[in-house]
């Protein structure tokens, strides 16, 4: 609906649908509980907003109820000394007949405390209509923020303001409603006949409200009439004319059915798709995502599927996708063991390409032995992954050997293998076998390992170098106790370090090929 049609149809409502007689009086009944009353605490004297009395008594605690001496009322407590005193707000509706439709009127009443005349002061604002077959309406009073709902008693536009279609999914029919005849307000519309009352009935927290948003369209008479109750609630999408099947996109001997079971319009969905009228098969199915269960379907494996015990989860879905990427899913039908072992079979087979296994065959696609099979293969795999980590250490070990240094007494070497790595965490007590692997054959730091040349085996000081600097050096038992001695070797093997690295950097610049220009061409 363009927003021009949306400002006509208000702008009829506003001119034809008056306030009722006895509004202000229905409006009085809602706010006469809405009173406080309040304490001045430097003159200990108490004020009624109620009675507007003014009474003493030590016993009125602020925050708590107090029964009024006058009028007898339990009535909240507040302080005078308060700046904002928190106000009431109660949202009503009014029931109204234009034309042949019948509208609803959402008004908040808010109700606040007017310092100046000392009374409780109200304001009624309308922010919301109700057109069955049309929508819900706000207007510019109504702002949204963190998901709650504001509404503003102070728009000084008021006679501008301009209204738009809402399409969230807020409740506004379980408000206070302005007493009405309900059969006298439907007379002459066009829910003269609709089954608006058995409807309640029936549906329980449904009321004449929520029901004349269904009752709007020709399809809920039709249907209730049919005796798909259910399907009263989708009077929107089925409100449809023509014949059985081009309504329900079934043929009409699934009539008989769709009475027995009282289909709604997920089971109609359900129904439609497997175009079987087995209701078990339908319960089964109808927690699930239809879209997942249509992937099922016309696959294929479906029946199969629930047969093996498994759940229409959105994981196991996936994992159907991914094993189609191996073999069309039609042919786990005759492969028990695959589907009742999805996430087995689905590894099996990813497995099987990173080993560069290219199956073919029926006994490798479908093997008879499905877990040993599987268990074989994760074992290679786990092999394979160990030996590319152990190749990596190997290099990083090449890569940083250059900086191997030794002195009289003591020698520092990059660790050489994820072995010695896990050795060097078990004699010194720490957690470099395991915590430093990743970064050190990643490199993202260094790993070194200093020994007493007497004693070349023992763990003795292991060492962290990152970014040009020492960042962690321990002896065993996380031990930082140095020597002098000690620390003098670590130190010249960061100068030796040092040195090595200008050496590089020299032989680099020396192999850069110098381009000599001739000017004198050049200018030419």
């Amino acid at each position: 609906m363009k927003q021009g049609e949306i400002e006509s149809m208000m702008d009829k409502i506003d001119k034809r649908c008056k306030l009722p007689k006895y509004w202000n009086d229905f409006i009085e009944k809602q706010v006469q509980n809405f009173h406080y009353i309040i304490k001045d605490t430097k003159r200990r004297e108490c004020y009624c907003t109620n009675c507007h009395n003014t009474f003493y008594d030590t016993k009125v605690r602020i925050g708590n109820y107090f029964k009024c001496p006058n009028c007898k009322n339990e009535i909240y407590v507040i302080s005078k000394s308060q700046n904002y005193i928190k106000s009431f707000k109660k949202s009503v509706n009014l029931v109204q007949r234009i034309n042949k439709n019948i509208i609803t009127r959402v008004f908040e009443i808010e109700v606040f405390y007017n310092k100046d005349k000392k009374i409780m002061d109200r304001d009624i604002v309308e922010y919301c209509r109700i057109i069955p077959g049309k929508g819900k309406f706000l207007n510019d009073n109504v702002w949204f923020c963190l998901g709650y709902m504001h509404i503003s008693h102070y728009n000084y536009l008021i006679n501008n303001i301009s209204w738009r279609k809402y399409n969230g999914c807020r409740f506004f029919s379980d408000f206070t409603t302005y007493p009405y005849n309900k059969k006298k307000i439907v007379k002459g519309t066009k829910f003269e006949y609709a089954p608006i009352l058995e409807f309640t009935k029936m549906f329980y927290p449904y009321n004449f409200i929520d029901v004349t948003e269904l009752a709007a369209y020709e399809s809920f008479e039709l249907l209730w009439n049919m005796k798909l109750y259910n399907l009263c609630f989708s009077a929107k999408r089925l409100n449809k004319k023509g014949s059985f099947y081009k309504v329900f996109g079934l043929p009409k001997n699934y009539l008989k059915f769709m009475q027995d079971n009282n289909i709604d319009y997920k089971g109609l969905k359900l129904l439609q798709l497997f175009k079987v009228q087995d209701i078990n098969l339908i319960k089964k199915c109808y927690d699930s995502n239809f879209r997942d269960i249509k992937f099922l379907y016309k696959n294929g494996i479906l029946k199969n599927y629930l047969a093996s015990g498994n759940k229409i989860y959105l994981e196991n879905i996936k994992m159907l996708k991914e094993i189609s990427e191996f073999i069309p899913l039609r042919k786990l039908n005759n492969y028990p063991k695959g589907l009742k072992n999805l996430p087995i079979y689905r590894d099996y087979l990813v497995m099987s390409k990173k080993l560069s296994y290219h199956y073919k065959s029926r006994k490798d696609l479908f093997p008879r032995n499905l877990i040993s099979r599987h268990d074989k293969m994760q074992k290679k795999i786990t092999i394979q992954e160990d030996m590319d980590t152990q190749f990596k250490a190997y290099l990083r070990y090449l890569d940083l050997s250059k900086y191997t240094y030794e002195d009289d007494k003591y020698i520092i070497f990059p660790a050489p293998s994820i072995s010695d790595l896990k050795n060097e965490g078990t004699q010194q007590g720490n957690c470099v076998g395991y915590m430093y692997l990743n970064s050190y054959i990643e490199n993202k730091t260094e790993i070194y390992f200093i020994r007493n040349l007497s004693e070349v085996t023992k763990s003795f000081i292991t060492l962290e170098f990152k970014n040009g600097h020492v960042v962690q050096k321990e002896l065993p038992h996380h031990s930082r106790d140095f020597t002098d001695e000690q620390n003098a070797f670590i130190d010249k093997w960061i100068g030796f370090r040092n040195f090595i690295d200008l050496k590089e950097k020299y032989k680099k610049k020396q192999e850069i090929k110098v381009i000599k220009y001739n000017f004198k061409k050049m200018a030419s």
